[in-house]
């Protein structure tokens, strides 16, 4: 059976510095550098010790979640103690799509760059006082949160 690299490849992508050759070499302990004469299983351990890698880490994921929901507070959400409404806003399909929870680093980059794109363009009160511009889903999202929550 033939294997398909696109998967090696780009996280071979993300790591420049590592050379293909001698990861090859290291998992099948020096006795081959080609992929196709790795065994099935030496293929799928430097595949998941490279997916490991690439990996953000903790303190990465950390900054995103706190540098969206310092956009989502300015927008007039209130962010304490308040998941529920955050993820009601966030899994709006014209916002994220899913509980804030589950989003990784790069949906958390582009959650952050939206979020910066509606604060520029009035934020979400802006979007209440024109309600014949807008699409019903738009609307349904603002109805989630109380009049106190939005701020003025």
């Amino acid at each position: 059976m033939k294997r398909d690299y696109r998967l090696l490849f780009a996280l071979l992508k993300q790591h420049p510095m590592i050379d293909k050759d001698e990861l090859v070499l290291q998992f099948t302990d020096g006795r081959t550098t080609h992929l196709n004469e790795m065994k099935n299983d030496e293929y799928m351990q430097m595949i998941g010790a490279l997916e490991e890698a690439s990996q953000p880490s903790r303190a990465e994921l950390k900054r995103w979640r706190s540098s969206a929901l310092l956009r989502i507070g300015r927008l007039g959400i209130s962010t304490i103690d308040n998941w529920d409404g955050i993820n009601a806003f966030v899994s709006s399909k014209k916002i994220a799509g899913k509980p804030f929870y589950e989003l990784k680093v790069p949906e958390l980059q582009q959650l952050v760059r939206k979020l910066e794109a509606i604060e520029k363009k009035g934020g979400l009160k802006s979007i209440e006082e024109k309600p014949e511009s807008v699409s019903p889903e738009a609307l349904q999202v603002i109805s989630w949160f109380p009049r106190s929550s939005v701020s003025s």
